[in-house]
């Protein structure tokens, strides 16, 4: 695991929101902030629970689904327990109490996801699965 994922590890998840630009963001308590700008998707042992393309959905239901509410709900207060990045791709895959919550890059050209530290550290999943850390 790199130095700048490694340090993520035993942070609790405070929040989970979506800001106007359309990005998700979840907040850990260490003070890191992981902003999610490609499709993200949550599994629960191996199994799809809900992705970001789930929001607005009916899917039957009588309310439509509400992907932060139902992410906050799943994540809030569980500890980061193992961060991984596919080499290639630069997907995402950050490891919970039962949950894994994956950036899947779906651009050769955008950015999938960005890691900020409370120091100012950015880590960056860029297009064509290239990772770059600016300190």
């Amino acid at each position: 695991m790199e130095s700048w994922a490694s340090v993520l590890v035993g942070g609790r998840v405070d929040a989970v929101e979506q800001w106007e630009d359309r990005s998700w963001v979840v907040t850990l308590s260490n003070g890191y902030r992981v902003r999610i700008e490609s499709l993200w998707r949550l599994l629960s042992s191996g199994t799809l629970v809900l992705t970001n393309r789930d929001d607005g959905q009916h899917f039957g239901r009588t309310a439509p689904v509400n992907a932060a509410c139902e992410l906050a709900s799943k994540l809030r207060g569980c500890t980061l327990t193992d961060v991984q990045v596919t080499a290639g791709t630069a997907d995402l895959a950050l490891r919970f109490d039962g949950y894994t919550l994956q950036a899947i890059a779906e651009s050769s050209g955008y950015e999938a996801w960005q890691v900020e530290s409370p120091t100012g550290t950015l880590a960056v999943g860029q297009g064509g699965g290239n990772v770059v850390v600016w300190d």
